[in-house]
């Protein structure tokens, strides 16, 4: 592949050197002389303002044409005084490395801020071409320069480039989970690993991030695509070898890259509470399917959020034909079963989840679809609720029924009317209600009469209150009881001779 040679040039005095870069040599006083003989350049790119160029323009070009290389290109430059000019500049930096060729940045010399827009032509650059070709970025220090042998070092750069592309991709597989475009950066990284590792005389074992590269491809892909059993039940589970390969990078980057230790952290801490477990219906199973529901719902992921919901809730019933999905051993028929026995102990979870889900999948196709704070907190509140399952043995809710209309643990207080009325008029008598009940309100009435009645309510035996919704059902609006969150909405509807009035 051709390669383009990216460097500046000011309007300094330049002094003779050796230039050292892995292995070879060139004696010049332009940086750019002495790297593009070590690349090979075959095309040489130099910005450079109308005086720098003037200075040394052709110099450099004697230089280049004297090592057969090819005659350099000026790019002319503004002093970058207006945002305009600033703004030319970066646009020009940035068509440098368009086309198909490796590039090397030096970025030695230059005016001011020249440097530094190289540096953020690159970020921007990656940022919006995630394929983009090889790119090699180096600086001749010649502060470093040995004065008694006059030979000076150029630095290799490459992997802080590198660092920071792999950064940015690993950053993006926190926050969305895809991990599609991690595998080229990995592998560069890995590239420039190895070259530290031999720079520093070979020190300890060759680091390699093949397998790194590899975990994150194979548990993105499970991730993005909810293939469940192979994202923590398989043995080894995607989450565990991902989990594994990181713990073995982690000591290769904190040794030859400690800033991008940070980063590493964060995916383990993702990915950890999803691995070790095989078996989905025991507590650390659970807690796994629980983490990962949790995971996309931080992450926006709403619906699978509320498949996970689903299905691990009733995998926490399930024998062992119905917790492994994705192998021989499961069975369809004692899946079923395990759905069956899930509705009946969580019917009013069972049917509100069903209705959430119905919502997100049909994308909102109703007439009174959720908005997305209430989709978010309905999720939340489930997720705590399944939780708290862990916490105590699956019960059945308590169903009674008695001549208060009371029927699994809720109590109506209709106040409704069947013409206008004024204030003056008294509410109902309260109904009997046991100790820790739901009362719901309901009733067409005014929004006056409905303040009557929290008040009514106020100092009674009652656990929580709710408003009846025809659309919704009961929506909990206060609660002093574990059993019952703000909120809430519970999947229930009042007799039909109190709904009528």
């Amino acid at each position: 592949m051709a390669s383009r040679l990216v460097t500046f040039l000011g309007k300094g005095r330049y002094e003779q050197t050796t230039y050292r870069l892995e292995g070879q040599t060139k004696d010049t006083c332009y940086v750019a002389h002495a790297i593009a003989t070590f690349l090979g350049a075959h095309e040489i790119l130099v910005f450079a303002t109308t005086e720098a160029w003037e200075k040394h323009g052709e110099p450099l070009t004697k230089a280049l044409e004297d090592s057969d290389l090819p005659r350099p290109r000026h790019v002319e430059i503004g002093s970058g005084e207006t945002p305009k000019d600033l703004w030319k500049q970066f646009k020009e930096l940035l068509d440098a490395l368009e086309g198909e060729h490796s590039v090397a940045f030096d970025i030695t010399h230059g005016f001011r801020a020249q440097p530094f827009f190289a540096s953020a032509v690159i970020q921007f650059f990656q940022s919006i071409h995630t394929d983009c070709s090889s790119l090699n970025v180096y600086y001749g220090a010649f502060e470093a320069r040995n004065a008694q042998e006059n030979t000076t070092p150029i630095w290799d750069l490459t992997a802080f480039v590198e660092l920071l592309r792999w950064s940015r991709a690993l950053l993006l597989f926190l926050r969305t989970g895809h991990a599609d475009d991690i595998a080229q950066p990995t592998e560069r990284l890995g590239r420039e690993l190895q070259k530290q590792w031999a720079m520093g005389g070979q020190q300890g074992e060759r680091p390699s991030l093949a397998a790194l590269g590899q975990a994150l491809q194979e548990f993105g892909s499970d991730f993005v695509t909810l293939r469940t059993g192979s994202l923590i039940a398989r043995k080894p589970s995607s989450s565990q070898r991902l989990l594994d390969a990181l713990e073995r990078a982690s000591s290769e980057v904190t040794t030859y890259l400690p800033p991008l230790a940070s980063v590493l952290q964060q995916v383990i801490n993702r990915v950890k509470p999803l691995a070790g477990s095989p078996r989905l219906s025991d507590s650390p199973g659970q807690k796994a399917l629980q983490a990962l529901g949790e995971t996309y719902l931080s992450l926006g992921r709403y619906a699978e959020a509320a498949a996970i919901l689903r299905e691990g809730w009733i995998t926490r019933y399930a024998c062992s034909q119905a917790d492994c999905p994705g192998t021989e051993n499961f069975s369809d028929a004692h899946r079923k079963a395990t759905e069956e026995s899930w509705f009946t102990q969580n019917e009013n979870e069972a049917k509100t989840l069903a209705d959430l889900r119905n919502d997100i999948e049909h994308a909102g196709f109703r007439r009174y679809p959720r908005s997305p704070q209430t989709i978010k907190t309905q999720l939340e509140r489930l997720i705590r609720q399944w939780r708290r399952l862990d916490e105590a043995p699956p019960h059945l809710c308590p169903v009674t029924t008695h001549d208060q209309r009371t029927s699994m643990g809720v109590v109506y207080y209709s106040i409704g009317v069947e013409r206008p009325i004024t204030p003056d008029v008294p509410l109902p008598p309260l109904p009997e209600i046991p100790r820790g009940s739901l009362v719901v309100i309901e009733g067409r009435a005014p929004i006056w009469r409905y303040g009557m009645a929290f008040h009514q309510l106020h100092g009674s035996p009652a656990g929580a209150i709710g408003v009846y919704d025809p659309r919704l059902g009961a929506v909990v609006v206060a609660s002093h009881c574990q059993d019952w969150e703000n909120g809430q909405i519970v999947d229930v509807a009042p007799p039909q001779d109190t709904a009528d009035l």
